[in-house]
């Protein structure tokens, strides 16, 4: 079937074009020679022994088998194949070659670090958002009991500092009267004059003297029994009888000395003018310490470093008013 489709073919018109046969290029406008020449008898171009066709216009050497209209369509096949065995003849070429090593440069650029600087710039802004402070109160989780014993609390006693001079805590019975010699005309309960109110107050009163104008002297006393011996540093009292003369004296024994001037009793303090200014520079002159007018009385009993534990109150000069002494309240300090 293949030698019929390669019959010529002609085409009124046109010029008879003739495909190769035998894989040989026939001329479009003459005849192949019977016999192979050294040229081409279309464009001049030398031949080889053995070669079929042109290499440079494609004209076939050998005789024609071309079919008429069939020879344009193969010349354009034998062209492409051409242009193909072209580019895979330069692919396999450019894969054979080896192209030359490519050198690598490797620059090292130096670079100098810029200053830290050591104060924060203030347009840098932080590194943290600030801590929002309109956030709404979280709700402490709630705490489950544990189960078990409560322990026991322990009570804490504070610890109050003791003041430089206590009190001296005074028994109810602890006051009584001193009156050796029987001066006293009248009198009240003693312990009105420890007690812890003001009111009603102890006095004590002695009968005036047989020398008219002259008020006569008390020389009677109010003993108080602390318990024990103790030092005792000052005292206190209040008064509603301005103007009498007091002496304080101590003793260690167990009862109080049956007469004033028993040597058992050691003199502490003394203060003239109780609660008042003296009516003239011959009268005995009150202790500066002592306010006239304050009804209040603080003696100190010359800093003694003996122990006491019976110290009584004797009166000499009575108060201007008369005769009569009261004791509101009186303290011992030690």
């Amino acid at each position: 079937m293949m030698d019929g489709l390669l019959n010529p073919v002609v085409i009124p018109g046109e010029p008879e074009f003739q495909l190769p046969g035998d894989d040989v290029l026939a001329p479009a406008g003459g005849e192949v020679p019977a016999s192979f020449g050294t040229a081409c008898t279309v464009c001049g171009a030398s031949r080889v022994a053995g070669q079929d066709w042109c290499l440079e216009c494609g004209t076939a050497f050998s005789g024609p088998r071309g079919i008429p209209g069939v020879q344009t369509i193969a010349l354009a096949g034998v062209f492409t194949l051409l242009m193909t065995g072209a580019a895979v003849a330069a692919g396999v070429a450019a894969i054979n070659d080896t192209l030359p090593a490519r050198k690598t440069a490797v620059k090292v650029v130096a670079q100098t670090a810029s200053a830290v600087p050591t104060t924060p710039s203030s347009s840098v802004p932080p590194l943290s958002d600030p801590v929002p402070t309109n956030l709404p109160p979280v709700d402490p989780a709630p705490v489950t009991p544990s189960v078990g014993p409560s322990p026991v609390p322990v009570p804490i006693t504070p610890v109050v500092p003791k003041p430089a001079h206590p009190v001296i805590p005074l028994a109810a019975d602890a006051a009584s009267l001193y009156d050796p010699d029987e001066s006293a005309t009248s009198y009240n309960e003693p312990s009105k004059a420890v007690g812890t109110k003001a009111t009603p107050t102890w006095f004590v009163t002695t009968a005036p003297g047989n020398t008219p104008g002259v008020i006569a002297p008390m020389d009677v006393g109010l003993n108080v029994d602390l318990g024990s011996t103790q030092k005792v540093t000052k005292l206190t009292l209040t008064t509603v009888t301005p103007g009498f003369t007091v002496t304080v004296l101590g003793s260690a024994t167990t009862d109080p000395p049956q007469s004033i001037d028993d040597p058992a009793w050691t003199k502490l303090g003394q203060a003239a003018s109780v609660d008042q200014a003296a009516l003239s520079t011959t009268d005995p002159q009150p202790n500066k310490a002592d306010k006239p007018g304050d009804k209040t009385l603080l003696l100190g009993l010359g800093g003694q470093s003996k122990k006491y534990r019976n110290i009584v109150l004797w009166f000499t000069v009575p108060p201007t008013a008369g005769p009569t002494v009261r004791i509101s309240q009186l303290k011992y300090y030690g």
